[in-house]
């Protein structure tokens, strides 16, 4: 099985951070969802595509440029690490990565061949808060971040 666009965006930003976490950082777990968040240990950090837009490349054609936005949500065990963690991943992703196209078999990676690269065309960092005392929220909201991108491949559709 092929992923299509969004699922390549999703698993080379997530083998990418996977690298980089992995030579400066211990113990942090990357996920697509917040379902597998919720029962690790943390730092964690969860990447998932949001709202994606489409723009047409030419008057009256149909071919897009598509400019997904993706969130990369930080579970941290305390603030200072959630700075530190945050901090860390924007210095790494501003320069994009490498996309790949992902060939997955029984949910793993068959194949994956480099295929242009994911350009950041905007950050955002935004702490979260819900507004409550520390103490009563579950352990992985007690101290989050969400940074969200705006990227690019620069490939027609």
């Amino acid at each position: 099985m092929q992923y299509r666009p969004t699922r390549n965006c999703e698993a080379s930003i997530i083998e990418f951070l996977r690298d980089e976490l992995t030579a400066s950082w211990t113990n942090i777990h990357i996920e697509k969802t917040f379902t597998k968040i919720y029962g690790l240990s943390l730092p964690a950090i969860c990447v998932r595509c949001g709202t994606t837009s489409y723009d047409p490349v030419e008057i009256g054609g149909n071919s897009l440029k598509r400019e997904p936005q993706i969130l990369i949500d930080i579970f941290a065990s305390s603030d200072g690490q959630r700075l530190d963690l945050k901090d860390f991943v924007i210095d790494v992703i501003k320069n994009g990565c490498i996309y790949y196209n992902y060939e997955i078999e029984s949910g793993a990676i068959k194949s994956k061949v480099a295929s242009g690269r994911i350009r950041v065309l905007n950050i955002e960092d935004t702490p979260i808060n819900f507004e409550e005392d520390r103490n009563s929220l579950d352990i992985h909201d007690r101290y989050r971040n969400l940074i969200t991108l705006t990227i690019s491949t620069g490939k027609v559709e």
